[in-house]
């Protein structure tokens, strides 16, 4: 190595490689021993890259946790180790690899579209690749100061954000619109004299134009009556939906729908009642993420269709960074109080 390179970019990239190693080792494992005390329908690592499903999966989860948490508190030792750490990070990278090449053909073939055309895999191939080499060299025992403390802890909180935010960018926008049971729509805020906001009325577009393509027979409008004004939001939806040529009779009101997993639950219900268990979850793209997890575990088939914005929403900033949290709230359900 050059002397200017020591403190050049990619020198500074490879010294925060292990503590990206831990922060994702430790998310890994929480899945892998949630998914032991929960069931597996707690790991949501899924949504970053695909694996089998069975017990070698969750097997070699919980390998690569172990794997990615010691080589963050330092290098690995023993050459045997390091062959193995090699290895399963570049089957992880194969995975990337194969949903990348699966992506890319789904958009090719026109079964989903999308303004960005970035599936998170590409950086889960790209980050797995520099975590392999990162094992695979030797070295002295990381020497703990308070500030690699300070840092691994900073980084931790990184991933802790990017995780959500990236599937909100990637996932989140891709529109996986095709034939399903039903069409639900995601409720937002209604105004007190029964007009549906800038967000509402985007979401209950998307709706409509979904049911005039013939993708579902019924739309089922979800959300809540304000508890200050008194107004509906799926009466609100409804009224949209019919004055836009759907069917009152092809309509659906659900006004349980007082947040996402309410949503969720009542829609699950009624697919259940009815044997079918596919629908197009229409919402806003960084809703999607927690919409997909909210279903997956409920056992419903959900296409997520994010709506069209007439034009961006003043508070998006803010409903992104909510949204962050209320990802690890749905995450973390099974083991808060009163869930």
């Amino acid at each position: 190595m050059r002397p200017d390179d020591r403190d050049g970019p990619r020198a500074r990239a490879r010294a925060w490689l292990p503590d990206v190693a831990l922060a994702l080792g430790v998310f890994v494992g929480l899945n892998a021993l949630g998914s032991l005390v929960a069931g597996p329908r707690f790991d949501v690592t899924g949504a970053w890259i695909s694996l089998p499903e069975g017990t070698g999966s969750s097997v070699f989860k919980a390998m690569l946790a172990a794997l990615l948490i010691a080589r963050g508190l330092g290098p690995l030792r023993r050459r045997s180790v390091r062959v193995l750490a090699v290895a399963t990070l570049l089957a992880v990278a194969a995975a990337a690899a194969w949903d990348t090449a699966v992506y890319f053909a789904l958009l090719v073939g026109g079964r989903i579209a999308t303004p960005l055309p970035f599936p998170s895999s590409v950086l889960v191939l790209a980050l797995s690749l520099a975590l392999a080499r990162a094992a695979a060299r030797p070295g002295p025992p990381r020497v703990w100061s308070s500030g690699q403390v300070a840092r691994g802890l900073a980084t931790a909180a990184a991933v802790a954000l990017a995780l959500p935010l990236l599937l909100m960018l990637t996932f989140g926008p891709t529109r996986y619109a095709r034939e399903a049971d039903a069409i639900v729509v995601f409720g937002a805020r209604v105004y007190s004299d029964g007009t549906p906001s800038l967000a509402l009325a985007d979401r209950v577009d998307e709706g409509i134009r979904l049911y005039h393509r013939g993708l579902a027979p019924v739309v089922i409008m979800s959300g809540a009556i304000d508890e200050g004004h008194g107004a509906s939001e799926p009466e609100a939806m409804k009224a949209r939906a019919v004055a836009a040529g759907v069917p009152a009779s092809a309509i659906v009101l659900d006004e349980l729908g007082v947040d996402t997993a309410a949503t969720v639950e009542q829609t699950a219900e009624w697919l259940q009642q009815r044997g079918v268990r596919r629908v197009l979850a229409v919402s806003h793209y960084y809703h999607q993420p927690r919409v997909k997890l909210l279903f997956e575990r409920a056992g419903v088939l959900a296409y997520t269709v994010p709506a069209t914005m007439s034009r961006r929403l003043l508070k998006e900033p803010w409903f992104v960074g909510r949204e962050v949290l209320a990802y690890y709230a749905a995450w973390l359900a099974p083991f808060l109080p009163g869930r």
